[in-house]
This record gives C-alpha cells, sequence and structure tokens, in this order.
C-alpha cells in the first residue's frame, strides 16, 4: 500500500513541477528573456563550462532582461539577473529533465525571446558574446538600444 502511495505521490510531484515549470515560463513573457541550459548530469562538462561562459556578465545579462533555468538530472535551478531575491533551486524527478531533453542529446541550450517564443537552441556550447549578437539583433532589443 505505501508503495502504491509513494508512486501516486511521485508522479504527482512530477506532473506539477512541469506544469510549474511551463507556467513559470508563461511568467516571463514580455517581461524577459529566458536562457534554458538542460543536462542529465549534473557532472556535465558541457553544463559547467556553458555557466562558467556567462560568468561575469551580471551585468550584460541583466541589461538584456535575461533570467537563466539550468535543468539537470534530478535540479532545476532559477537566476535572475535583475533580483537575486527572486533566484531559487529545488529537487525534480528524473522524467522530468529527461522529458525536458530531446532523447539524443545530454545537453542543449535554448533561448526564448520576450514573446515567449524560441529565437535560438542548440546542443553545443554558446558564447556569451554570439548570446548578445543573437539577442542584440532582435527587433525588441533594438528598440531598448535606442530608448
Amino acid at each position: 500500500m505505501n508503495s502504491i502511495i509513494s508512486k501516486i505521490l511521485f508522479l504527482m510531484a512530477s506532473i506539477l513541477t512541469l506544469s510549474s515549470f511551463a507556467q513559470n515560463l508563461k511568467d516571463h513573457q514580455w517581461q524577459h528573456r529566458v536562457l534554458v541550459v538542460k543536462s542529465l548530469s549534473e557532472k556535465s562538462e558541457q553544463l559547467h563550462e556553458q555557466l562558467k561562459a556567462f560568468e561575469n556578465s551580471e551585468a550584460a545579462l541583466k541589461e538584456r532582461k535575461l533570467v537563466l533555468y539550468k535543468i539537470t538530472a534530478d535540479s532545476l535551478s532559477y537566476v535572475d539577473y535583475a533580483d537575486s531575491t527572486k533566484n531559487y533551486s529545488g529537487k525534480v524527478s528524473r522524467n522530468f529533465a529527461e522529458s525536458n531533453l530531446k532523447d539524443h542529446m545530454d545537453f542543449e541550450i535554448i533561448l526564448i525571446g520576450l514573446d515567449g517564443t524560441i529565437k535560438f537552441q542548440q546542443d553545443h556550447l554558446l558564447t556569451k558574446d554570439k548570446l548578445f549578437s543573437i539577442i542584440d539583433a532582435m527587433p525588441m532589443r533594438k528598440n531598448e538600444i535606442r530608448n
């Protein structure tokens, strides 16, 4: 009986986490650009290199209204470069991580624009210069720069 209850609670937590993540992404529309960095392994060299690539760029990330979601095997963390009091991290099910990664990939990075659509997606490292170039070429970013 306990086994069945545990499985049901696990399934409910997975579903709630997934819908919560989707809801969080919708909450950013027209306010933030969202960068999602995903890996099935917390020990992934690509994951660590990708996060390292953005170190010491907080002002530029903030200026471009970026927030970061990091998804790994069993965790999700959120970084708001404009308001660190909103940062959080927590555990998620492996099913959640796997369902949010393409089957053939261990690493993926996705950029979601202010309008909520995917602007860029790849399965290898993204330099901050390329990220900033992509964002700065967007029409809404050009307006931000002009204003």
